[in-house]
């Protein structure tokens, strides 16, 4: 990828996320959710502490996976893996 193409992601990313806030947060939202309706504020924020709990409780694999390849070398020195072959 070169610095053209993530200069470009990075601006998409934050124009979405700059109009998705200010369409949650204006008065004249079709999308903000309406303090008369307890059951969505409670999803909402149920929602909200369940993302915090899968992104902060899960913590990062013990050891690293190592994964054995089953390959042979053909006539010219080149690795071929047989994916037909299973593991």
């Amino acid at each position: 990828m070169s610095n053209r193409d993530l200069r470009m992601i990075s601006i998409a990313v934050v124009v979405a996320a700059a109009v998705t806030w200010c369409a949650a947060t204006s008065d004249y939202s079709p999308i903000k959710p309406q303090p008369d309706r307890p059951v969505l504020r409670l999803i909402q924020r149920l929602a909200r502490v369940g993302l915090w709990v899968m992104w902060c409780a899960d913590p990062p694999p013990a050891e690293p996976q190592h994964y054995v390849v089953h390959a042979r070398v053909d006539e010219h020195g080149h690795r071929v893996i047989n994916h037909g072959q299973g593991w």
